[in-house]
């Protein structure tokens, strides 16, 4: 049986041996991908505070002995996802800011400024009511367990795609608080594409309270909507987990333009977190579809890459892995320091840390690799990093 910890001690210590690691010291680093243990039982009773009946009833339930929220609480799928044990999906449980977030990261990752998101999965559940407790139930523990007292912390405030109007007045409600610096949207299990014009409030809320907004990428139930045939006729963990992160992102990103929403919302950022980067390369596709019918996109004025060089901004995490690590290395050149955001993905498997991805850097100037490690995300989500 894999002893998770112990990898990623063993990996931390040979990243460490890179040339570049002794310079974060010196550079303040941001990830920005940070999630918490959000079915966990601590974090489920915070929940109870910002819930009334019937939903409140429904978590006590489940927190009774011998119940548990993936008999019905949230959706989930019926793949066997930690190998019977040979792999957990999260190396620990994060419950506790200090302890689970800002202890680990600094000292295994040389992270200054986590941005923690809630990750509530609640895009497949039925009940739109449901859904919009739930999700502003679970902003409000984000700020009180986990940005509360953690001035280097900031947060993304989740919004559910039910219903739009409803969203948009939770991204103004949230917006107030300080240290909440983007608005959150699962890319699985959206039902009808984030592009489309039905979700502009949530673009014009974002864009009024000056905030980003960040897509995530999941093998999450969501595929069962978006993509049945990954999520019901692929037999295995291994291609859900490797097709649905990129399946799901690309099909939003490609809606995004289709309905021209950066066009719309110029002052609007656009981020990607949890698909790597490999899959940029099909942005070249849509330049081609755009170049042959732009009659069929009238509010786009320029290319895709145009507005990706613009507005958009991809996460690092999960670093591809080519048998060439020269070729990652081409990869991470042909996009250069200016739309790529460092990224752990804390707690999950598939974690990264910084050293691993400087290694892929050493022929980048300082500058570009300071953008990567902490001025893009500094920018885009307003952090203040010289204090």
């Amino acid at each position: 049986m894999v002893n998770q910890s112990d990898s990623l001690a063993e990996r931390s210590e040979q990243a460490r041996t890179n040339p570049l690691a002794d310079q974060l010291k010196e550079v303040p680093v941001i990830d920005m991908d940070v999630h918490t243990s959000f079915r966990h039982e601590e974090i489920q009773r915070d929940m109870l505070a910002h819930l009334d009946d019937p939903y409140r009833q429904e978590v006590e339930y489940y927190l009774e002995p011998g119940h548990s929220s993936y008999d019905g609480l949230y959706p989930t799928d019926n793949y066997n996802r930690d190998l019977n044990g040979k792999l957990p999906t999260e190396l620990m449980q994060v419950t506790d800011s200090k302890e689970d977030i800002d202890d680990v990261l600094s000292s295994e990752f040389h992270v200054d400024y986590p941005i923690v998101n809630m990750l509530p999965e609640l895009n497949m559940v039925r009940q739109t009511d449901k859904a919009v407790a739930f999700n502003r139930a679970a902003n409000n523990v984000l700020v009180e367990r986990f940005l509360d007292g953690h001035d280097n912390f900031r947060g993304l405030a989740s919004v559910v795609p039910h219903d739009p109007s409803a969203a948009a007045e939770e991204v103004d409600r949230i917006a107030q608080e300080d240290q909440i610096c983007g608005v959150f949207i699962n890319s699985s299990g959206v039902k009808t594409p984030l592009g489309d014009p039905k979700y502009d409030p949530i673009y014009r809320a974002a864009e009024d309270n000056g905030l980003p907004v960040v897509y995530h990428g999941a093998a999450a139930p969501g595929l069962g909507l978006d993509f049945p045939i990954i999520q019901h006729e692929m037999q295995t963990y291994m291609a859900n987990h490797a097709l649905g992160h990129v399946y799901s992102q690309f099909l939003n990103l490609t809606s995004l333009f289709e309905n021209g929403t950066p066009a719309k919302f110029p002052d609007v950022d656009f981020v990607f977190q949890e698909a790597g980067i490999a899959w940029l390369s099909l942005i070249f596709r849509l330049n081609r579809e755009y170049k042959q019918r732009r009659s069929e996109v009238p509010l786009l004025e320029k290319t895709p890459e145009e507005y990706v060089r613009d507005q958009f901004y991809f996460a690092t995490q999960p670093l591809d892995e080519p048998n060439d690590q020269r070729m990652m290395k081409q990869l991470i050149e042909m996009w250069g320091g200016d739309v790529l955001m460092f990224a752990t993905d804390h707690p999950h498997f598939d974690i990264d840390n910084t050293e691993a991805l400087l290694k892929f850097m050493g022929d980048f100037s300082e500058e570009e690799r300071n953008k990567v490690l902490y001025k893009n995300s500094a920018e885009v989500f307003d952090i203040d990093v010289s204090t």
